[in-house]
């Protein structure tokens, strides 16, 4: 192991070698480096084909990825990419392919009531229009002012003229719209464990367990207005990028709880290698077997970790 990786705080560690014993040494070695940079195409604004003509005409260098559909791994200068026209008039989206899965796992489709709880920077708010073409009542919630504005202009050079955006906390978007939406995406604030850097200590020196727990909090405040301004029959995703059970499938254990007999989850299959199942116990506490229905995807060169659940408001 690089020593460098023990700049990283020592109970975060300790934590990940628990949740992850066999992948430890692996997942530590995507802290000491910067991901590729990644992108995906706005279908409302071109086609893959053309696309692919562009990049090859701005000399752009790229390598596509089989899955998902229309995503690319940037082998250009990123300075240079954020120069084109192709990112400049919005015809791509930065995005790591990470952040591309929830969306792809929640399905949107055409004419659907969607929702995008906590939509800043606008990555997968963008992402849910390109795939429907902009067919769907799409609203985006953010509740801190800098980040809201950012999300109007993403949307704006994206194309996303249709969304509607509300400034407002997330907790209370259920007395606003009480069951309300086919679709609810959840990706949810959290402590950003997978955004760690050895070489940015900003990236990982605010983290303490204490950070953890307050997320927590936030995140069943969030999630319990998910649930209820979902139609019964309707699909939610809850997302986050970080490793910690108390932020993922503790959090879904608690919701399945709180709401008996109304909430369920469904399995989602993902065509690549670097998955692994849900946890169904930590430190002692036992979840629902369910929970290894849920999914959490193993950092590398060009992902960070994830973690995914899909649920299901039952009729």
């Amino acid at each position: 192991m690089e020593k460098r990786i023990y700049l990283l705080p020592k109970e975060f560690l300790a934590k990940l070698k628990k949740i992850y014993p066999q992948e430890y040494p692996q997942i530590c070695r995507t802290f000491l480096f910067r991901k590729k940079h990644s992108f995906r195409i706005n279908y409302k604004k071109t086609d893959l084909a053309s696309l692919r003509k562009a990049l090859i005409k701005e000399r752009i260098k790229f390598k596509e990825l089989k899955w998902p559909e229309g995503s690319f791994i940037l082998e250009s200068d990123l300075r240079k990419f954020q120069a084109s026209f192709i990112y400049q008039e919005g015809l791509v989206y930065l995005q790591n392919v990470s952040s591309m899965i929830p969306p792809l796992i929640l399905g949107p489709k055409k004419d659907e009531k969607i929702l995008d709880l906590c939509a800043a920077p606008g990555a997968k708010t963008t992402q849910i229009f390109s795939l429907v073409g902009g067919e769907a009542e799409i609203i985006a919630v953010e509740k801190i002012r800098t980040r809201f504005y950012k999300l109007l202009a993403n949307l704006k050079i994206q194309a996303a003229d249709t969304v509607k955006t509300i400034l407002m906390d997330g907790i209370r978007i259920f007395k606003k719209y009480p069951e309300y939406f086919d679709k609810v995406l959840l990706d949810a604030p959290c402590s950003s464990e997978a955004r760690f850097w050895v070489d940015n200590v900003r990236s990982f020196k605010y983290w303490k367990e204490r950070k953890v727990k307050e997320m927590a909090h936030k995140q069943k405040k969030l999630l319990a207005s998910a649930i209820k301004s979902l139609k019964e029959g309707g699909t939610l995703v809850y997302s986050t990028c970080t490793f910690s059970p108390e932020e993922n499938e503790e959090i879904i254990n608690w919701a399945l709880n709180k709401f008996k007999d109304k909430l369920e989850i469904i399995p989602a299959s993902l065509p690549i290698k670097n998955i692994k199942p849900g946890l169904i116990k930590w430190k002692g506490k036992k979840f629902s077997s369910s929970l290894k229905l849920s999914l959490r995807i193993l950092p590398n060169d060009f992902m960070e970790g994830f973690y995914i659940a899909k649920l299901k408001k039952i009729l």
